[in-house]
């Protein structure tokens, strides 16, 4: 009787072992907070690191660098923290909740235009046919470049007047601005206003927009900025430096951003 029953014991006992084993090897996970146009390249950065370190499980919140800010001083756990405005950074760090911080990215900004309209040349062109505008709210990274452009649009004028008529008229076809640039890049697609203006990275060749590159001069480089949690742990380190690493900035250049020479 005891041996017709020691086999299921066995089996048993090594059930249990098996599933003990999985309970102490189980994905530690990591909280990254990264700006929405990040997306794309952090999901295959994402799936290309757990790929290489099974025990490791990135759990990524997007959404406009300002939201995750309040979510942070709301008191939200975060290991990374991937923000297109440095004054996010800078605040943080100022509480000491930042034990280190790099520029890992750059990008610049770009017209879209929806398919449907006529294709136009420049930023005067597309004023000049009345094309109505979405553009990202001053608070937003996306916002705050868009108005820097305009800037250096009205700057290369020499008449006050002409300055003063360029800006009026721009804001004069902006139809709604928006809190992240994904909503820009959304609305123009499905036809809610003319045009957009969002990051060179969100333009990816799609049929339903059309391409207009703003000139060198009146362009505005945008940085990102990931900070390191100062209660963070090695894992979190890790996965820092990893960002950082040849693969990482391959994934980004695919995506069009720039890469950061002293990483290359």
């Amino acid at each position: 009787m005891l041996k017709k029953r020691l086999p299921r014991v066995i089996f048993i006992i090594v059930i249990l072992i098996i599933g003990f084993t999985i309970e102490l090897t189980a994905a530690s996970t990591y909280r990254i907070m990264a700006a929405s146009s990040l997306q794309e390249p952090l999901n295959e950065i994402k799936e290309k690191y757990e790929q290489e370190y099974r025990d490791y499980e990135l759990d990524i919140n997007y959404a406009g660098s300002q939201v995750l800010f309040s979510q942070i001083k709301m008191g939200v756990d975060f290991d990374l923290f991937l923000s297109a405005n440095h004054d996010y950074l800078k605040q943080l760090k100022k509480e000491d909740r930042i034990k280190a911080e790099t520029i890992f990215t750059k990008n610049e900004l770009l017209i879209i235009i929806n398919s449907q309209k006529n294709r136009v040349d420049n930023l005067e062109d597309l004023m000049s046919r009345g094309y109505s505008l979405l553009i990202g709210v001053e608070s937003v990274p996306v916002g705050s470049y868009t108005i820097k452009m305009v800037d250096n649009y009205v700057n290369s004028i020499s008449k006050k007047a002409k300055k003063d008529k360029f800006k009026s008229d721009f804001n004069s076809l902006v139809v709604s601005r928006e809190f992240d640039v994904k909503s820009v890049l959304n609305k123009v697609k499905l036809g809610a206003a003319d045009a957009g203006i969002v990051y060179l990275s969100d333009y990816n060749q799609d049929q339903d927009l059309y391409q207009v590159k703003i000139p060198k001069k009146f362009n505005v480089e945008a940085n990102y900025y990931m900070g390191l949690n100062k209660n963070s742990s090695a894992g979190s380190e890790k996965i820092y430096n990893y960002i950082l690493s040849s693969s990482a900035q391959q994934i980004f250049l695919k995506y069009n951003f720039k890469r950061v020479k002293k990483y290359e």
